[in-house]
């Protein structure tokens, strides 16, 4: 059975029955002569998970800092192409402009 850490959704935490069955013991792979007490172990698996926490604390806030950088670029970018739009429209009365003038230039007919 896994617990869920009440601060960080998604976090299994191991519970001390699990802890003690899959923890080493004197002559089956552990170091010889050491035997953890099952608070150890808790300790040891605490510390873990909170390392744990705390690194995906840092990627999350280093996402949503990356989050707000995109947002600002696409208001840059949703205002340079406002202003793009604007120039364009701008251009194309100089050239309706400049075309009547020419136009007129040449003895055509006035077209306002």
């Amino acid at each position: 059975m896994a617990l869920r850490c009440p601060d960080f959704y998604g976090v299994p935490l191991i519970t001390a029955h699990e802890d003690l069955v899959n923890s080493p013991r004197v002559g089956d792979g552990g170091s010889p002569g050491v035997t953890l007490t099952p608070n150890m172990d808790i300790q040891a698996e605490l510390t873990h998970l909170r390392a744990e926490r705390d690194r995906l604390r840092r990627e999350v806030a280093e996402k949503d800092e990356q989050l707000v950088d995109q947002r600002q670029l696409q208001r840059e970018l949703a205002q340079i192409r406002a202003e793009l739009q604007r120039h364009d429209q701008e251009l194309a009365r100089a050239n309706a402009a400049l075309e009547r003038s020419g136009k007129r230039a040449r003895g055509g007919p006035y077209t306002p």
